[in-house]
């Protein structure tokens, strides 16, 4: 691939075996033997154009490396490896994990300490953890209310953790209850795109902060991707902030409709007259109700949702566990 080594395996044309499983292996061992020094990925519409396949076939390789936590990353935004190469080589989480039991173990031996010892310090530092993670309250920074609500929802977290939802807007007018939830929490959570601006505001209360890169769920584009280029497609959200980042993500990944109608209205009957214009939905979660009320039978309408990937996931994840049992 350009500008990422040189040309490597092509796609066997005459094999049963489907092109983008061929291109999540081609992608394996290019990062297996190190060619992918950047440590990123080529983006999508570059991997389709070089190996002659659709844009659908590059998102669904993507996914199955995404899936085994070997790449993360938004699509049309940048996709990393997340895992290395030696890493990569075993391909076995259960593997690693022991791995990394056996490291601590051996570690704990040498300190003279015994087999038993070990399993009673490391079961108690769990029951702690989880005791610990109880009581952890978190606060979820976004500037769309959808997506907030989406986010606080679907987080893969402890599910005793309590998570407090913050609109930036009200972060911004220093509102009495956000400002309440925040000074509350023991962390802070927003997406890498307020990062810096939650930072400079909140800062101050000595909280960490943790940034997240959120990223479109797949299968959402992967069903955007099979519509027919000929078809007219509506874009129904309930703020113009959110229609845009669905536009532009269209047009990093070049999926051009013969039309494309948008609105945020509130009023129903100017979405129905909308709805009706259209071969396919795409809505917000918000809007996603409202649409199925109108459209006709076997239009298709598709939830439009970001998600935080796996790499955020885990950091996330990561930075509640280093939180000071102390702390509330």
């Amino acid at each position: 691939m350009p500008g990422h080594g040189h040309p490597g395996p092509k796609l066997e044309r005459n094999s049963d075996v489907p092109f983008y499983v061929q291109l999540q292996s081609i992608l394996k061992a290019k990062i297996r033997s190190g060619e992918l020094g950047d440590g990123r990925v080529p983006p999508i519409r570059h991997l389709a154009r070089e190996y002659g396949v659709s844009v659908n076939t590059a998102l669904r390789a993507y996914e199955g490396l995404r899936q085994q936590g070997i790449v993360a990353g938004a699509a049309g935004r940048g996709t990393f490896i997340t895992a290395a190469p030696q890493a990569l080589r075993k391909e076995n989480r259960s593997k690693l994990l022991e791995k990394t039991i056996e490291h601590a173990l051996e570690e704990a031996l040498a300190l003279d300490f015994t087999i038993e010892e070990f399993t009673e310090a490391t079961q108690k530092f769990v029951r702690e953890k989880r005791r610990m993670m109880e009581k952890v309250r978190l606060a979820f920074i976004e500037c769309n209310i959808e997506q907030l609500g989406y986010f606080t929802d679907h987080l893969e977290l402890d599910p005793h953790i309590h998570r407090f939802p913050v609109l930036l807007e009200d972060l911004k007018r220093e509102n009495p209850q956000a400002m309440a939830a925040v000074r509350e929490s023991d962390i802070i959570v927003t997406s890498f795109y307020h990062l810096e601006e939650v930072q400079k505001r909140l800062g101050s209360l000595g909280r960490p902060i943790v940034g997240v890169n959120l990223e479109p769920e797949i299968g959402t584009i992967i069903r955007i991707a099979k519509l027919p280029r000929e078809r007219t497609v509506g874009i129904v959200t309930t703020s113009e902030r959110f229609r845009r980042i669905i536009r532009e993500l269209l047009e990093e990944l070049g999926l051009a409709f013969a039309e494309v109608l948008e609105t945020s209205s509130e009023s129903r009957e100017s979405i129905r007259r909308l709805v009706e214009r259209c071969d396919a939905v795409l809505v917000s979660p918000k809007r996603k109700h409202l649409v199925q009320e109108v459209a006709a039978p076997g239009r298709e309408v598709i939830e439009f949702m970001f998600a935080p990937d796996r790499t955020s996931i885990n950091n996330l994840k990561v930075a509640l566990l280093e939180l000071k049992n102390g702390r509330r």
